[in-house]
Parts: structure tokens; C-alpha cells; sequence
């Protein structure tokens, strides 16, 4: 397990230290960045998801305390529902596009939620935005904005990215 943990950390002081030019670099970029944003939700830490939310959104939701009275809101109703996020996977980043001065690419998530006796399964895209050639990302949930939401929130989205249609969710049920 040490091992492991210092090979982690070898591994993320090499990506850190190295120059983002190169797409397989910026891809893992991309990746270590959204994966430590589903960790933020996981642990419901508003001040950390804030950093990977393009500033425009946040000042858009009326801002960081906004976010923390919604998130406790939303913390009571699902536990009044029985409602719990147990996991999120992050998938491989799609092709990275220059657009208007930013590095633009899709990156695929799979949502778990426990809900009463059962697993609801979300797949869904966010859009991975940088404004400083891949240092630092920011994300945007397509299933919260969509269409013209989406358009008017961040109108410097590059035509040429591919947003994939929003999937139905699975739900599963739990076995008794």
C-alpha cells in the first residue's frame, strides 16, 4: 500500500512538473484534475468544487455562498430520501480543441446514486475548459446545463465539440 501511494505521488510530481504541450499530457491533465473534482463531491466540499467551476457559473449561481446553501439544501432532501452518491468514474477526455484562447474537450462520467432499495446509474459528459493552456481545468456538467442554458453560459464553446446526447438513467435494484 505505501508503495502504491508513493508511486502515486511520483506519478502526479511528473505530470505537475511537465509541460502541458503535448495532447497525452494535457489529456491526463484533464483527467487528474476532473477526478480530484469527483472527490470534492464525494466529500461534498463546496470550496474545493468551486475551483473547477468556470468563475462566469459560480457568479452565474450567485456565488460560493450561494453554493454552500444549496448544497446543504440539497444534502437534507437526500437524505430525507434516502439518497446518496456513492461513486463517480471518470472516463478518458475526448480530443482537446483550441477555441477562442482556451483548450476545450469532453470528458465522460458515470454517476452511482443510492436511492431507497435501489442504484440509479447517470452518464453524462462535462466539458472541460482551460483558459491557461492546460495548467488548471475547469468543468461544466451537461446534465445541469444543456442546450440553450448551455449556449448562453458559456457562448465561447467551440462548434466543433461534440457533446453527446444525454443518456436515460439505469436504476437498478438492490437484490433482498
Amino acid at each position: 500500500m505505501k508503495k502504491n501511494y508513493l508511486l502515486l505521488l511520483t506519478l502526479i510530481a511528473m505530470f505537475a512538473s511537465a509541460s502541458p504541450s503535448h495532447s497525452q499530457n494535457l489529456s491526463t491533465t484533464i483527467k487528474i484534475q476532473a477526478m480530484d473534482m469527483a472527490r470534492a463531491v464525494l466529500a461534498k466540499d463546496v470550496n474545493k468544487i468551486v475551483t473547477y467551476m468556470p468563475p462566469k457559473l459560480v457568479e452565474e449561481t450567485g456565488g460560493k455562498e450561494k453554493l454552500m446553501v444549496a448544497r446543504d439544501t440539497m444534502n437534507k432532501y437526500m437524505k430525507q430520501f434516502g439518497a446518496e452518491i456513492k461513486k463517480v468514474t471518470i472516463g478518458e477526455p475526448g480530443k482537446i480543441i483550441t477555441y477562442k484562447k482556451q483548450l476545450q474537450a469532453t470528458v465522460p462520467q458515470i454517476t452511482e446514486v443510492k436511492f431507497m432499495a435501489s442504484k440509479v446509474i447517470l452518464e453524462s459528459t462535462l466539458i472541460a475548459i482551460s483558459e491557461d493552456k492546460g495548467l488548471h481545468w475547469y468543468f461544466v456538467d451537461t446534465t445541469i446545463y444543456h442546450g440553450d442554458k448551455l449556449k448562453t453560459s458559456l457562448p465561447d464553446l467551440s462548434p466543433e465539440l461534440v457533446i453527446p446526447p444525454m443518456k436515460q438513467p439505469k436504476i437498478i435494484a438492490d437484490e433482498q
